[in-house]
């Protein structure tokens, strides 16, 4: 009997020997075209937990993506901290609108309690989706659920440009915002664990190497990666921030990440030799090009080039466009399979 999925998922997540790397979605993977076939679409899918459900599960059926992920953009627990959205359509995903904190900021933050988190409706939504994916996948498929870093997050509540401003003038208020969101994220993240998902997939785009320095990283980011990790005793964690993160990627490993998911402009030779199997690698087929505009042969080329050089798992770069393709999404999902090393 061969191996599973999820065998191959955590084997490779632990950076030992497979027979060939998962080809997972460990970003956003919806596509209009995976809508169309499951019958479920954006934006009411992002309130609906059947129908964020129905999705995730069709992704391995119609995109061959050998993985099960929630939900599908990073705003919402922003929403729940007060940021109002603007959900989008069909073939784009949520945005933050407003940033409650962005001129009243002299504010005394009170964390919620568990019992009002859980009442949260979108939170309500992603539970059920995530209780419906693990009872009612087909495949020994490993289940991700994707949330938002810390830094980020607080970017949002007083907007990135202030957040990013007061690291440099007022890092008090930067810490005071980043340690709240941390705070947050570190109770979610303890109770999904209790749902029985295999990863936790975090995107932490605010604290890339185009929005501070490594040294910024460590002060005002470090920290409270640290603290939502820490609790987390059977879930993996795959840590994601955009850009070229080489010069970066010591500081994403001692974050305590399981594995650092990284762009196309990271350099995946140098991020394997970097990282030294300290951590995993996700990655990093470009989402732009080639996944949305680039032709299968090219798709086909990157995903090759990526388990070269030694990805422990491959997957789109970053969040997958809703307009990406199946031929190209299955062009990379079967340039793996058949991948001899």
């Amino acid at each position: 009997m061969g191996i599973t999925p999820r065998e191959r998922f955590f084997k490779a997540m632990n950076c030992e020997e497979t027979d060939r790397p998962p080809v997972c979605g460990m970003t956003t993977t919806a596509t209009v075209e995976l809508m169309d076939h499951v019958g479920a679409w954006w934006p009411e899918a992002h309130h609906d937990g059947k129908q964020m459900a129905r999705i995730a599960l069709g992704a391995y059926e119609f995109l061959g993506l050998e993985s099960v992920r929630v939900p599908y953009c990073l705003t919402y627990e922003a929403e729940a901290l007060g940021c109002r959205i603007d959900f989008g359509k069909r073939n784009s995903t949520p945005m933050v609108k407003t940033h409650p904190y962005k001129e009243n900021f002299d504010v005394d933050l009170e964390l919620m309690s568990p019992e009002e988190m859980l009442k949260i409706p979108r939170n309500q939504a992603i539970i059920e989706a995530t209780e419906t994916i693990i009872k009612d996948r087909k495949e020994d498929l490993p289940t991700l659920l994707g949330v938002t870093g810390p830094f980020t997050i607080a970017g949002h509540l007083v907007g990135t440009e202030n957040l990013v401003l007061w690291t440099i003038t007022e890092p008090e208020l930067a810490k005071k915002f980043s340690n709240y969101a941390g705070d947050y994220e570190k109770m979610w993240l303890e109770f999904v664990e209790g749902l029985g998902v295999d990863s936790i997939q975090m995107s932490e785009p605010t604290a890339s190497w185009d929005m501070i320095p490594p040294e910024m990283f460590d002060e005002f980011a470090l920290p409270n990666l640290k603290k939502v990790y820490a609790p987390l005793k059977k879930t993996m964690k795959v840590l994601h921030i955009c850009g070229n993160m080489l010069p970066m990627l010591n500081n994403m490993i001692a974050t305590g990440a399981t594995a650092c998911s990284l762009e196309e402009k990271t350099d995946p030779v140098e991020a394997v030799k970097l990282a030294d199997k300290r951590a995993a690698l996700v990655g990093n087929v470009g989402v732009v090009k080639p996944l949305l505009m680039g032709t299968p042969e090219e798709v086909k080329a990157e995903a090759i080039r990526s388990a070269n050089a030694g990805f422990n798992i491959i997957s789109a770069g970053c969040g997958m466009s809703a307009l990406i393709k199946q031929e190209n999404v299955r062009a990379m999902v079967d340039a793996i399979v058949n991948y001899k090393k």
